[in-house]
């Protein structure tokens, strides 16, 4: 390894250059001299550091879908007008096909021949039905012709979306286009979600209609007309709505308008300016020069806002919209109308928004919990190691900027999940040092000088440290595929964190090692644990396993009594404001006030630490409300409570219930999806039989597939899942992954039973915090099967009780650091890290504790009581037997 240090050095000097510049420019001033050198890259912060708006709009593509069954039926009418062939009633079913009548059944064959020339490769006809004396045709769409209009509808809504925000003026949008006709926008800065709601969401549908003066509302649906509402502005600010009556046919559409301006009359009172392009103002001056002294009614999205008389034929391309307007909704429209109508309508399915203050709050306290968990693990490690400590250290900060120049590079958001991210992977970097340092204390023990202990523990570690973090790659990866938001941000940077600390902790401190090859004991220090340990583990495997079968009992009991998980917002569905009040606030009375003021089923609760003073309010999805209503009745309600108290609200939430149960059958998959590749990993790596592994996940799919066929639901096809998953690991005698799957089985079931008896709610970012769980957990178990495995020698033994036992005391100074440093950064968080973050956080300290346990007393008890699997090449006896006779 000598002979390659200098070309180690290089690499390590190019990748610390490279780190360096990806992740300056996130922390250098605008007018710096370096960022003419430097990447242009910065790292960007989520919407939950920064504040803004996060919003899912839902398309409603089958509305396009009759929009456009109903231009045909016209432009069928039109074509077959021109041919002389006499068709009339041209309308949509209600099955969502277009129904048109031909008047004379001996022009079939011309209608037939105009229907295949014009249409036939987007409809067909698919039923020709006696109708007197001619037939009603049923048109239907090709699915191909169908897939292009949703295709062609999504790509029109997310580009009319992008023009209305940026002549909104908001920084940095982001707009994209999501699975299940969504379309996911994220405001960055802005405070006021319900405007941005009313300018992206608004149809933007504008007609120009005739008013029938003469039929009174109660007769217009007798004699063909339409009935619509036009509202009149109030002085004291409110809207006063009258009924009127339209003629069906529009006369001119939106499609006319080339320009939309705010414009004020003699009386300062706003209204908004058209200006028709060369077709619009020709049908416009032909419209109104017919019409003299008739009402022409404006109509957007089926309400009207004005109906002037028309005094004259008005030439020139321009037209306009008063009469009941303030400036900010005459800015609006005006956007709204340069920025073109939305091609269906748009649905609110989920609305995030955080304060400008709240952001900032999260950023300083998660700068906190960050330089408190790091500073508690450098001194330990200073203090535990000596030399060796100082090295991790220095990796550890290099670990740091590599996260931070990743982040940059990708072009990855950055989250408070995210900080917790890096916070977490600050304890986790600690892991693959302390695994070489404590393998290099062992080689030292036998003997062997310095040089040869560093470089017989690199070799040792190595391979552990990859297998431990490989299972956790693999549950930051489903993690990010099935998460949404800020749990993706978690996601990423973990992953980032994963990585960075393999190559700092394998490559870049034994880089420095070898740099110093003279240091006589370069891990001196501290020892918790002594050589020589033997504590019988094993042998009371019966009263922990007493021990988690009481803890399970009670955990599933506390869910049953309460009728399962207590689901979040994400999850549920419904409204939540998030509030700070000076001074605090009493909750039960708070609650009654919002009853008072018209919120039923209303919950006010207490989040992060008492001494934070904030306050989470929550409506069911069931009362339909939005979040500016809610808003409202909680102003109210402080007036009403406290008018003397400072607050301030600082988050709002609205989820669907669509949303909510998407999200709920995502968490579960994810799940799901991480014990099934973490089992098939660990089967092909322990026990180097990939085939088995294979027809597990063979079988586990086609046993998914048949349940999912009959409508099983998702929490019952999860847990038909897992049962499976054991059943094929113990039939395939994949007994490592048995007990690697048990052990998370245990873990994340005693975490949920600890979080149902305090209450807790579950959201994403507790499944995040459940899915790290398990890649964690597993961490530590592969640590004690890769010394298992590796005191086997490659073959079975009669004393595996002996063996198990002995890698356990082996490993143990490993598994208590590790999960010590972790906890103390946890710590950290879970006291600095602030409310949003708080319930996260304790997730994670219960989880890495039972972790811990598992990995010693359910994980490794399993595997003896059905012994090691067979491997190629072993002729002695069997020893499960014996192993779970002595068991």
């Amino acid at each position: 390894m000598k002979g390659t240090l200098p070309y180690r050095i290089a690499i390590v000097l190019v990748v610390s250059v490279l780190g360096l510049a990806w992740a300056l420019p996130s922390y250098l001033s605008q007018d710096s001299a370096l960022r003419a050198i430097l990447p242009e890259k910065q790292i960007v912060l989520g919407l939950d550091l920064r504040g803004g708006v996060h919003l899912t709009l839902g398309v409603d593509v089958e509305k396009a879908a009759e929009y456009t069954l109903s231009q045909t039926g016209e432009d069928l009418k039109t074509l077959a007008r021109e041919k002389r062939i006499a068709v009339y009633n041209a309308a949509v079913t209600p099955d969502g096909r277009l129904g048109i009548v031909l008047t004379k059944a001996a022009q079939q064959a011309e209608f037939d021949s105009l229907i295949q020339d014009s249409y036939g490769s987007a409809y067909t006809v698919a039923e020709r039905q006696p109708q007197g004396e001619g037939l009603r045709y049923i048109l239907a769409m090709r699915p191909e012709y169908r897939k292009e209009v949703e295709r062609l509808t999504m790509n029109q809504a997310v580009k009319t979306i992008r023009n209305r925000i940026d002549q909104f003026g908001v920084a940095e949008p982001d707009i994209r286009r999501q699975e299940g006709n969504r379309i996911q926008v994220q405001l960055p800065g802005l405070d006021d979600p319900q405007r941005a709601i009313d300018i992206i969401g608004r149809t933007a549908h504008l007609e120009f209609k005739l008013v029938d003066d003469e039929t009174k509302p109660e007769d217009a649906r007798r004699v063909g007309r339409d009935v619509l509402q036009q509202r009149h502005l109030n002085p004291d600010g409110t809207y006063l709505e009258r009924p009127i009556v339209l003629h069906r046919e529009a006369m001119l559409s939106g499609e006319a308008i080339s320009n939309a301006q705010v414009q004020y009359d003699q009386f300062g009172q706003p209204y908004v300016s058209l200006t028709l392009n060369a077709s619009g103002g020709r049908k416009f001056s032909r419209l109104t020069g017919d019409n003299v002294g008739r009402r022409l009614a404006i109509v957007l999205d089926g309400q009207v806002y004005s109906a002037p008389v028309i005094k004259q034929k008005i030439s020139g391309g321009h037209a306009s919209i008063s009469g009941s307007f303030t400036t900010e909704e005459a800015t609006d429209l005006a956007v709204v109308l340069r920025s073109g109508a939305l091609p269906a309508p748009v649905n609110v399915l989920e609305e995030r928004s955080v304060g400008p203050s709240l952001g900032q709050e999260s950023i300083d306290k998660g700068i906190t919990s960050t330089l408190v968990g790091f500073a508690l693990v450098l001194g330990f490690m200073a203090l535990y190691y000596g030399f060796g400590g100082l090295v991790a250290n220095a990796v550890l900060l290099f670990n740091i900027v590599l996260i931070m120049a990743g982040l940059a590079a990708f072009g990855a958001t950055l989250t408070l999940p995210g900080i917790a991210g890096i916070i977490l992977t600050i304890g986790m970097a600690v892991d693959a040092n302390v695994i070489i340092f404590e393998r290099i204390r062992e080689e030292l023990r036998r003997g062997l000088s310095s040089a040869a202990a560093v470089a017989e523990g690199y070799a040792k570690a190595t391979l552990t440290i990859l297998d431990a973090n490989v299972t956790t790659i693999i549950a930051a990866v489903i993690l990010y595929q099935f998460g949404t938001g800020p749990v993706r941000g978690f996601a990423v940077t973990l992953t980032l964190g994963i990585i960075a600390s393999m190559f700092t902790a394998i490559f870049v401190s034994r880089v420095l090692f070898d740099l110093l090859p003279k240091v006589k004991n370069p891990v001196a220090g501290l020892s918790f644990v002594r050589p020589g340990t033997a504590f019988n583990f094993i042998g009371n495997r019966r009263v922990a396993f007493a021990a988690s079968a009481l803890a399970l009992l009670v955990g599933v009991g506390s869910l049953v009594a309460h009728g399962g998980p207590k689901y979040g917002i994400d999850f549920a569905g419904g409204v939540t404001v998030q509030m700070r009040v000076d001074g605090g606030l009493d909750t039960e009375a708070f609650a009654k006030a919002l009853v008072a003021e018209g919120l039923e089923g209303v919950a006010v609760q207490r989040i992060g630490m008492e001494a934070d003073h904030e306050y989470l309010v929550r409506i069911s999805e069931q009362q339909g409300l939005g979040t500016d209503t809610v808003r409202d009745h909680v102003r109210a309600a402080m007036t009403a409570q406290a008018p003397d108290a400072a607050y301030e609200i600082q988050r709002q939430e609205m989820v669907g219930p669509k949303v909510g149960a998407d999200l709920r059958e995502s968490a579960l998959e994810a799940m799901f999806y991480a014990v099934l590749l973490i089992a098939i990993y660990i089967s092909g790596r322990f026990e180097a039989r990939w085939m088995a592994a294979g027809i597990m996940a063979a079988g586990l799919a086609t046993g998914v597939y048949l349940l999912d066929l009959i409508s099983v639901p998702m929490s019952l096809l999860i847990v038909a899942a897992l049962v499976i998953t054991l059943g094929l690991c113990w039939r395939l005698r994949l007994n490592y992954a048995l007990g690697a799957v048990v052990a998370l089985v245990h873990d994340v079931l005693v975490t949920v039973g600890v979080f149902s008896l305090l209450g807790k709610e579950f959201d994403l970012t507790i499944i995040a915090a459940l899915l790290t769980i398990i890649g964690y957990s597993l961490n530590d178990t592969i640590i004690v099967f890769d010394r298992i495995r590796e005191n086997l020698g490659g073959r079975k033994r009669k004393d595996f009780k002996e063996v198990i036992n002995a890698s356990i005391n082996q490993t143990l100074s490993r598994t208590l650091l590790t999960s010590g440093t972790t906890l103390l950064v946890v710590a950290g968080l879970f006291i600095f890290g602030g409310a949003v973050i708080h319930d996260f956080a304790l997730a994670l300290l219960i989880g890495i504790g039972v972790g811990t346990y598992s990995s010693i007393f359910v994980a490794s008890p399993i595997l003896l009581g059905f012994g090691p699997s067979a491997l190629p090449g072993d002729e002695e006896k069997d020893p499960a037997p014996e192993a779970a006779q002595e068991a």
